[in-house]
């Protein structure tokens, strides 16, 4: 069976990450805190886990950020609701990838003293991380572009695309390919069963869900005084915007950490109690 978390030397791993995060960098798809965030996170995946642990991260990154750049235009109602920039931030890079770096650091402080079962389980865990924040990132590119009118869950109520908390049609099929997408990715370098890319890839389309709940119950959600907008941003143009609904120190990229950790703990639940019993 490949072996899944073969370690590259430090050397070469710092080399590699700081250099893919200067590319994209200048390619304009990260900020610098962005950069600085994705070197570090590329870095820990590709020394402790490996080059095959890095696929999964780099088709995300990619991907995700491809699909940033096709909806860079899109509506300027969707850009004041998202409060989002051109290039990821140090957060959002954190938020996304942050649920992964800690995997795959468990599995290196704790894969000489677990089972097989339970070090593969943890593998795959990781992958169903990054298959959930791989949905929600394209469920919002293209569900914010294509998707026409969304549907808020709280209230059902039909909202603007992008809204936090909403769902549309195309997103939830953009969710559901980016779910299966980063299995399919692994699928031959990682010498996946059925059962395992099954369970990863409905993780992370159940935590993509869990996400758009998280987003519609306990993100906070601010209207502005002056001119009566609704955003998920605190703060507009330096002025405190006014708390409406959820916790103010929920914003999304909590929602988006906490989700591919519940992500994780989907794909577990689903190998541990079914999938590998029917497959």
């Amino acid at each position: 069976m490949t072996q899944l978390f073969m370690h590259p030397s430090i050397i070469l791993a710092l080399c590699v990450a700081f250099g893919a995060a200067g590319i994209a960098l200048a390619a304009g798809w990260l900020t610098r805190s962005g950069a600085a965030a994705a070197a570090i996170t590329g870095f820990l995946v590709y020394w402790l886990g490996g080059g095959i642990a890095a696929v999964p991260l780099i088709a995300f990154f990619v991907s995700s950020s491809l699909l940033t750049v096709v909806g860079r235009h899109r509506s300027a109602t969707k850009q004041r609701i998202s409060g989002q920039s051109t290039g990821r931030t140090g957060v959002q890079v954190c938020a996304n990838g942050g649920a992964a770096v800690v995997l795959v650091v468990a599995h290196k402080v704790f894969g000489y003293h677990i089972t097989l079962d339970m070090n593969r389980m943890v593998q795959i865990m990781f992958l169903a991380a990054i298959s959930t924040v791989t949905a929600d990132t394209w469920a919002t590119e293209i569900g914010s572009r294509w998707g026409g009118y969304a549907r808020q869950l709280s209230t059902w109520r039909k909202v603007a695309a992008g809204t936090s908390g909403a769902i549309s049609m195309v997103g939830t099929a953009a969710a559901a390919a980016g779910a299966l997408f980063i299995p399919f990715c692994a699928y031959r370098l990682w010498d996946m069963t059925n059962a395992e890319l099954v369970a990863a890839a409905w993780a992370g389309l159940l935590g993509c869900l869990f996400d758009s709940i998280l987003g519609a119950g306990l993100q906070a959600q601010f209207r502005n005084p002056n001119t009566n907008e609704i955003s998920d941003s605190a703060v507009t143009n330096g002025q405190r915007n006014t708390l409406i609904r959820g916790l103010r120190w929920i914003d999304n990229n909590v929602v988006n950490f906490i989700a591919a950790i519940a992500g994780a703990l989907f794909c577990w639940v689903l190998l541990h109690y079914g999938l590998r019993r029917v497959m």
